[in-house]
């Protein structure tokens, strides 16, 4: 009898010791081979996590987040390609990722970072689908349109093989469609080869817009649940007599989708789950108020009712604006600034939520994307897309959390250890739900598919990466923010601001025109003179973001009257509505549509020129759309 004892304090990560090593080398005159044995060994410890995950988050970060500024740092790097960002401590000693994830930090407890998942695909198209299904696209190429012939989603597969039948759809995707710049609809994100029946149900509006709702799940006017069921059951009968008659296939897949519908809107546990309107504000702030935090936190409260795989997108602030983790552009601006401080407080609400509830145990938590990005920082200020190494990042549903697997090299370039594919992260996600990789589903003409190609991350499942204890890095000087900055970073929206009187915010600036500043600390200002003022931005500007709104901060109400402001040379119009307004701290003025894509780009190219009024100016800032009271009044702005 052969027995082969692990233990994840002994010798290696698979947690074999190294006498048990040399005794199962012997075994090799049996013709018995070391590696089987492992294999079979690290399988059968992580028997336990089989079918422990109940249902699935799936946080996609659409447009590819730089890994080597996230989760795997390298401070000692060579300088071309290690960033500006530094490491910081988290509760697990050893353990250590990006300084702008500091509330994740917290949580690193019930994280099992995958550094080394890599694959040939740079493109958006086919490597989302890789992400979202676990399987290479039979293509290679960028913006093209989905395809029924596309690998079935992750959460298709799940309603294909574990359905819900309580009038909750097994599988809900939102805010958005993901897609690309050109409207191609990502592929990976339906039913694919299984059919329409299986897609989604699919949220197209974001959550955290005042006027949100979930359309279909709403009842007609005048109609109450009463007549609605009579209703189905007329349709019903309907279709007996229908069933008589030969129908073509897109309509009984309007008939499924029509029943799902009506399950739905006739199911007050799904009303209730869509419904953030229930949800005390104080807890909707935790999650940020933007459609990424409002996705999250409707994601928790479905897998609450028993929704079984839920995906929230990285969304677009607008469908032709890349407002995505596609950094090619000013990449740690656009991390420092606006994304990461956009997941770091949801993700970390996410986490303590399920913990708290007793969910998490069962909950499987996934952070993915098509690739990371290249080492090296392109002229742009911005990394581009970078196959051959990501970082996929688990939480919960049976995963052990405090681990690493896998390493990278000196650039977080390549895998160098333990290196991985999509298909061993989906035959992982199918394990821990209870499938076995080999697991059959068959298209729409009986042809079978196994649900995945690669192979469960046994170690990992089986707690044998555990990160080695290790001093925290060095403290960090954090750069100032005053409480306009962090404002417009929670707001999740792109925007390009000074904080005046406050010299790391004055940094990139070159200020004429305005007095010396006054005050204390990050509340000081500086007075607008007789002159006219103006403040020249002294980065890369880069018109494709499409600003939409110029905010101005007073230290003291003070009104529009007789004030000018001109953006690189263009005249604001002001409108009569703003400028006969009482006196106000807080002023947005639109930007007339065409005056930002017509600023040149580059560096010293946007300049902003204000005259007329002695304003005693706080802070200025360009922003994607008008900033909501809610917000300028949480974060003491207004």
């Amino acid at each position: 009898m052969l027995h082969i004892e692990g233990n994840a304090r002994l010798g290696s990560c698979d947690g074999i010791s190294r006498r048990r090593i040399l005794e199962v080398g012997s075994l090799a005159t049996m013709g018995l081979g070391l590696p089987g044995l492992l294999a079979r060994q690290a399988a059968a410890a992580t028997e336990g996590t089989f079918g422990r995950a109940k249902r699935v988050i799936l946080l996609f970060m659409w447009g590819g987040p730089a890994h080597q500024d996230t989760w795997d740092l390298k401070p000692d790097g060579p300088v071309a390609t290690r960033g500006e960002f530094r490491p910081i401590g988290t509760s697990v000693p050893g353990l250590h990722i990006t300084e702008h994830l500091p509330l994740v930090s917290r949580h690193a407890d019930k994280l099992a970072i995958i550094r080394s998942v890599a694959q040939e695909d740079n493109n958006h198209s086919t490597g989302a689908h890789a992400g979202l299904t676990g399987r290479k696209h039979e293509l290679k190429q960028e913006s093209f349109n989905a395809r029924r012939s596309d690998f079935p989603h992750f959460g298709s597969v799940l309603s294909y093989l574990r359905p819900n039948h309580d009038g909750l759809p097994t599988f809900v995707s939102l805010p958005e469609v993901i897609h690309t710049t050109n409207g191609a609809i990502t592929p990976g994100q339906g039913g694919g080869l299984l059919g329409r029946r299986y897609d989604p149900f699919q949220i197209t509006e974001h959550p955290d817009r005042p006027d949100f709702s979930i359309r279909s799940l709403k009842l007609p006017e005048g109609v109450g649940l009463g007549r609605m069921a009579g209703r189905r059951a007329l349709l019903d009968q309907v279709d007996q007599v229908a069933r008589l008659s030969e129908r073509a296939h897109g309509v009984r897949s309007l008939d499924q989708f029509y029943q799902r519908a009506l399950d739905m809107v006739l199911s007050p546990s799904a009303r209730d789950a869509f419904d953030l309107g229930q949800v005390p504000d104080e807890q909707r702030w935790r999650y940020g108020y933007h459609a990424f935090g409002q996705g999250v936190l409707m994601a928790r409260r479905l897998a609450e009712a028993g929704v079984k795989l839920i995906t929230v997108y990285w969304h677009r602030e607008r469908k032709t604006i890349d407002s995505s983790w596609d950094t090619h552009l000013l990449n740690f601006t656009e991390l420092k600034h606006r994304l990461l401080p956009s997941v770091d407080r949801p993700i970390a609400a996410l986490l303590a939520d399920l913990e708290a509830s007793g969910m998490l145990d069962e909950t499987l938590v996934i952070w993915n994307s098509e690739f990371g990005r290249t080492p090296r920082i392109n002229k742009n200020a911005g990394r581009d897309h970078w196959g051959p190494c990501n970082s996929v990042v688990m939480a919960g549903g049976g995963v052990p959390g405090g681990q690493v697997f896998g390493a990278t090299d000196e650039q977080s370039a390549y895998p160098i250890a333990e290196r991985v594919t999509q298909d061993d992260i989906a035959a992982t996600i199918y394990h821990l739900l209870g499938f076995q990789a080999t697991t059959r589903v068959y298209d729409r003409i009986k042809r079978p598919s196994a649900i995945a190609l690669g192979e469960p991350i046994h170690k990992l499942l089986g707690g044998h990466c555990p990160v080695d204890p290790a001093p925290d890095p060095p403290a960090i000087t954090v750069e100032r923010a005053g409480p306009f900055e962090r404002m417009l970073r929670e707001n999740s929206n792109r925007f390009l601001s000074v904080e005046l009187g406050n010299s790391d915010s004055e940094s990139d600036w070159t200020l004429t025109g305005l007095l010396p500043a006054v005050g204390q600390g990050l509340a000081r200002t500086r007075l607008l003179g007789s002159k006219p003022a103006t403040l020249t931005y002294r980065g890369i500007f880069w018109n494709h973001f499409d600003y939409t709104n110029l905010l101005l901060r007073l230290a003291r109400p003070a009104s529009l009257q007789g004030v000018s402001v001109s953006l690189s040379g263009r005249k604001l119009p002001i409108p009569e509505t703003l400028s006969a307004a009482d006196p106000a701290r807080v002023w947005q003025i639109p930007i007339p549509t065409g005056i930002v894509p017509a600023i040149p780009t580059g560096r010293n190219k946007l300049t902003l020129t204000m005259a007329g009024s002695d304003w005693p100016l706080a802070a200025v800032a360009l922003t994607g759309d008008p900033v909501r009271e809610a917000t300028l009044q949480r974060f003491g702005v207004a």
